[in-house]
């Protein structure tokens, strides 16, 4: 069975038990290691995810994944996004909503800071000391959250 077709099939029996639980789920991805079923869930909460708050999200969805594929050779990874996370969609421009970024888009050379005011389907709008800037995904190189953001007054 194809991998995608897997998780897209899991992520709404997961998604339900994990928002309950007040996370957000940034990604969800499903293998196969040695014939049986790898899960690796990203969680994301405001003010971070601890050690406890991913083995409590595993104690919980293990059961799930395992009634919802019919099988016990479960491998169930849950993580936080780490401090410098490169988003890869809308989606996650959405859920770390708030928080300090580094945005490359194309035709500038250098690396725009800021922290993330809102987002639509087609753009993200940074600001940064009291400015926002519009960016549209599609000219979006790479992005990252910033573990150590430098904007503010006077820099």
């Amino acid at each position: 069975m194809e991998h995608r077709a897997r998780a897209d099939r899991l992520e709404p029996v997961v998604r339900l038990l994990v928002e309950k639980m007040g996370f957000e789920i940034v990604e969800l991805r499903s293998g196969s290691a040695r014939q049986a079923l790898r899960v690796s869930l990203v969680i994301h909460k405001p003010g971070g995810v601890s050690l406890e708050d991913c083995s409590s999200v595993y104690r919980n969805v293990l059961p799930r994944i395992e009634v919802a594929e019919n099988r016990r050779d479960v491998h169930l990874e849950v993580s936080s996004p780490g401090l410098s996370r490169e988003l890869r969609s809308a989606e996650e421009f959405k859920v770390f909503a708030g928080s300090a970024v580094k945005v490359l888009s194309g035709g500038q050379a250098e690396w725009i800071e800021g922290t993330i005011a809102g987002s639509t389907e087609a753009a993200v709008v940074l600001e940064k000391a009291g400015k926002t800037t519009e960016h549209l995904y599609r000219d979006i190189l790479k992005a990252r959250l910033d573990p150590e953001p430098r904007g503010g007054e006077g820099r």
